[in-house]
Protein backbone atom coordinates (compact mmCIF):
# COMPACT_ATOMS: atom_id res chain seq x y z
CA UNK A 1 0.00 0.00 0.00
CA UNK A 2 1.84 3.47 -0.90
CA UNK A 3 0.31 6.49 1.43
CA UNK A 4 -3.01 7.48 1.53
CA UNK A 5 -4.05 4.29 0.97
CA UNK A 6 -6.06 1.43 2.78
CA UNK A 7 -6.42 -2.02 1.69
CA UNK A 8 -10.65 -0.01 1.34
CA UNK A 9 -9.56 2.34 -1.08
CA UNK A 10 -7.73 5.68 -1.16
CA UNK A 11 -7.51 7.62 2.64
CA UNK A 12 -8.98 10.92 3.46
CA UNK A 13 -5.16 11.99 4.61
CA UNK A 14 -1.71 10.94 4.12
CA UNK A 15 0.20 9.08 6.50
CA UNK A 16 2.27 11.97 7.32
CA UNK A 17 -0.54 14.39 7.30
CA UNK A 18 -1.91 11.86 9.93
CA UNK A 19 1.71 12.02 11.83
CA UNK A 20 1.50 16.01 11.67
CA UNK A 21 -1.73 15.96 13.59
CA UNK A 22 -1.40 13.26 16.17
CA UNK A 23 2.58 14.85 17.19
CA UNK A 24 0.89 18.49 17.47
CA UNK A 25 -2.13 16.95 19.48
CA UNK A 26 0.50 15.34 21.60
CA UNK A 27 2.05 18.63 22.18
CA UNK A 28 -1.11 19.98 23.09
CA UNK A 29 -1.81 17.70 25.16
CA UNK A 30 1.56 18.07 26.66
CA UNK A 31 0.91 21.77 27.36
CA UNK A 32 -1.65 21.33 29.02
CA UNK A 33 -0.20 18.94 31.60
CA UNK A 34 2.89 21.56 31.85
CA UNK A 35 0.18 23.85 33.53
CA UNK A 36 -0.91 21.68 36.16
CA UNK A 37 2.99 20.87 36.74
CA UNK A 38 4.18 24.52 37.35
CA UNK A 39 0.69 24.50 40.25
CA UNK A 40 2.39 21.51 41.74
CA UNK A 41 5.95 23.06 41.89
CA UNK A 42 4.79 26.13 43.17
CA UNK A 43 7.48 25.38 46.23
CA UNK A 44 10.30 24.56 43.96
CA UNK A 45 11.88 27.40 41.91
CA UNK A 46 14.03 24.75 40.20
CA UNK A 47 11.58 22.28 39.27
CA UNK A 48 9.35 25.53 38.24
CA UNK A 49 11.98 26.72 36.16
CA UNK A 50 12.71 23.34 34.44
CA UNK A 51 8.35 22.66 33.61
CA UNK A 52 8.62 26.12 32.12
CA UNK A 53 11.83 25.79 29.54
CA UNK A 54 9.90 22.36 29.04
CA UNK A 55 6.80 24.33 28.14
CA UNK A 56 8.24 27.12 25.91
CA UNK A 57 10.05 24.40 23.91
CA UNK A 58 6.63 22.24 23.35
CA UNK A 59 4.97 25.72 22.75
CA UNK A 60 7.40 26.33 20.04
CA UNK A 61 7.02 22.77 18.29
CA UNK A 62 3.36 22.86 18.73
CA UNK A 63 3.70 26.43 15.93
CA UNK A 64 5.74 24.71 13.82
CA UNK A 65 4.28 21.70 13.69
CA UNK A 66 0.82 23.96 12.94
CA UNK A 67 2.49 25.50 10.34
CA UNK A 68 3.89 22.10 8.52
CA UNK A 69 0.65 20.93 9.10
CA UNK A 70 -1.41 24.31 7.40
CA UNK A 71 1.58 23.87 4.74
CA UNK A 72 0.15 20.22 3.93
CA UNK A 73 -3.01 20.83 3.80
CA UNK A 74 -3.06 23.95 1.50
CA UNK A 75 -3.71 26.86 3.61
CA UNK A 76 -0.26 28.26 3.95
CA UNK A 77 1.13 29.43 7.84
CA UNK A 78 -1.62 30.84 9.04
Amino acid sequence: MSAGQSGQGASPMSNLTYDLIATLHTKLEGLTAYEKYLQDAQGDQQCRQLFQELMQDDQRHAERLRQELARHLGGGGH
